[in-house]
């Protein structure tokens, strides 16, 4: 029995990064995939039973760390957003979580399609209405709500696309969404 190692493990991880970024899940060869690693495509499936195997194998990381996002404002005893200094420190916390993972959630926003992984958007979407809601109890209905989540985060993917490769735009726009969509958002509103 041949022993599977941690290297060739590895190569076929990124190699996977980059086929899925640029071609998404749907058109990704394995082929391509496999000569990214300098291996054959059996010896992909020696480490992974099969494309969809590889994908979330690729993307599990992202995903958990978008999941613990939820709990971002009691690690930073954050109760609403009414300055700059607010926004910057769940920018640079949120940040801080996902700068490892920006290919593979650009994956996941983008090149997803026909996953599980493309309700991202549904998630990140809950996520901002559930911290509204806890901010501002009571202040907005929910048909408001989800338009302002569906906008924000609508928003943060152009960002996020436009700027994949430069996480300190992406930082830097995030900031300023934040400011824009909820700073003093309660006492803006008739």
């Amino acid at each position: 029995m041949q022993v599977l190692k941690d290297t060739v493990r590895k190569a076929i991880i990124d190699g996977a990064i980059a086929e899925f970024f640029e071609h998404g899940y749907q058109n990704a060869n394995m082929r391509r995939i496999a000569d990214s690693a300098n291996i054959t495509v059996g010896n992909i499936y020696r480490y992974f039973d099969n494309k969809e195997a590889l994908f979330n194998a690729v993307l599990f990381p992202a995903q958990q760390a978008i999941n613990d996002l939820g709990s971002f404002d009691q690690k930073l005893h954050i109760t609403y957003i009414d300055s700059m200094k607010e926004a910057t420190q769940i920018v640079t916390y949120v940040m801080n979580v996902l700068k490892p993972y920006t290919k593979e959630i650009f994956i996941m926003i983008f090149n997803s399609t026909g996953t599980h992984y493309h309700q991202v958007k549904s998630q990140l979407e809950a996520l901002v209405i559930t911290k509204i809601k806890e901010y501002y109890p009571g202040k907005f209905n929910d048909y408001f709500l989800k338009i302002i989540a569906f906008s924000f985060i609508q928003a943060l993917f152009v960002v996020f696309k436009e700027n994949v490769n430069d996480v300190k735009k992406i930082q830097d726009t995030i900031i300023q969404l934040i400011v824009f969509y909820f700073r003093d958002i309660n006492n803006r509103l008739f």
